[in-house]
């Protein structure tokens, strides 16, 4: 094995990290879909349905792509290991899409998805952030210039990746208000993506007005 596939390897440990392992216990049942009509201006998401933090409308507001589908799952924090000894108390799981595969799978380069794990207190969320920051920053040091990270894009405690081979694309992450938040936006073969670096960076800061702590102290200030 290569060095380069060594470090690709070790990008994806990340991926898996930054998604808490919630992928690899989803399955082809459980989704809730999300149509338009169910949407309002001012939307607060819910940690209990995993509804209103992001929904097709607001993807295609971005891309200008249309015709896109969103489902939500809650994930059981008890189902995933090691995720409640980490203080997660609530686990979401969103995915914005054109079409999928025979396995209920969306397809790379034409699709977005979205984890959103709060925790008990924002140390805790702090914690696998820090964790996640350091092997990203590392990984990407050794890559070079196929691989680029920018930090403080929504507020201190935050990064996006962009990486341009692997198949693996942009990914943002960020922390508010002890809840932790991925994104990612993965490319196909030719290198397409629903959502480039900067289009994910906007997407993303949409989710972070609609996270309820944030959304509350937003209203408040009005």
């Amino acid at each position: 094995m290569s060095i380069f596939q060594l470090l690709l390897r070790r990008i994806l440990t990340v991926l898996a990290t930054l998604f808490l392992l919630v992928i690899a216990t989803v399955g082809c049942s459980g989704w809730s879909n999300s149509t338009a009509s169910e949407q309002s201006p001012e939307i607060v998401g819910d940690y209990l349905t995993c509804k209103g933090f992001v929904d097709a409308p607001n993807i295609e507001a971005v891309t200008g792509e249309s015709g896109l589908q969103a489902r939500e799952r809650l994930i059981a924090v008890t189902g995933v290991p090691g995720l409640v000894d980490s203080g997660a108390v609530n686990n979401c799981l969103v995915e914005v899409f054109e079409t999928v595969d025979s396995n209920d799978v969306p397809f790379p380069g034409s699709s977005m998805t979205l984890s959103i794990v709060k925790f008990q207190n924002n140390e805790a969320a702090m914690t696998v952030f820090d964790s996640t920051l350091a092997s990203v920053l590392l990984s990407v040091e050794q890559i070079g210039d196929l691989a680029e990270v920018k930090q403080e894009v929504i507020g201190a405690n935050s990064y996006m990746l962009d990486i341009s081979v692997g198949g693996i694309g942009a990914i943002v992450v960020f922390v508010s208000e002890g809840v932790f938040v991925s994104m990612i936006s993965t490319s196909d073969a030719d290198g397409s993506a629903l959502l480039n670096g900067a289009q994910l960076v906007t997407a993303a800061e949409g989710v972070q007005s609609r996270l309820p702590g944030f959304a509350q102290s937003r209203f408040t200030d009005q």
